[in-house]
């Protein structure tokens, strides 16, 4: 089975065991992702914009 035809049996299912499927997605993806607080967030930001000046010249008119 793709990945196509999971998302039509997905589509196929009621509402509550949707909400199953989904939930069960949403705790095996929090122990992969991670998300970066404010201070680092904002560093990456920063080393983005010192190292591609003028591309966000370009994005910024």
């Amino acid at each position: 089975m793709n990945a196509v035809e999971v998302i039509e049996q997905y589509k196929r299912l009621p509402r509550q065991e949707q909400g199953k499927v989904a939930e069960f997605i949403r705790q095996g993806l929090s122990d992969k992702v991670s998300y970066a607080d404010d201070k680092r967030a904002q560093a990456a930001a920063e080393t983005v914009f010192d190292e591609h000046p003028e591309l966000f010249r370009k994005l910024a008119q």
